[in-house]
């Protein structure tokens, strides 16, 4: 009977422990979740103030970020050039 006991006993621990754990990981999992979202806010909040800042210094060429104004300002002329190739190739 003894042994019984103990089974019952290694039963009810594992199924307790296995519990435990599966309460964890959801937690774990429910906590990454809000902390991807966070960096998703993050994310976006900087690039709204890069956005803002190209657009108030995009003209001065003396600004920390000339550089990268330029290169910006050369991809959206990139961008348009092969917008226009491919309204051509539509038409």
């Amino acid at each position: 009977m003894a042994f019984l006991d103990q089974l019952e006993q290694a039963i009810t621990e594992t199924g307790h422990s296995i519990s435990r754990k599966a309460k964890d990981l959801a937690e774990i999992t429910k906590l990454k979740n809000m902390l991807h979202t966070c960096e998703e806010v993050i994310d976006r909040q900087y690039r709204e103030i890069g956005k803002a800042y190209y657009e108030a210094h995009k003209e001065e060429e003396d600004n920390p970020y000339a550089q990268q104004c330029r290169a910006v300002r050369d991809a959206q002329r990139g961008a348009e050039a092969l917008q226009k190739q491919i309204d051509a190739i539509r038409e």
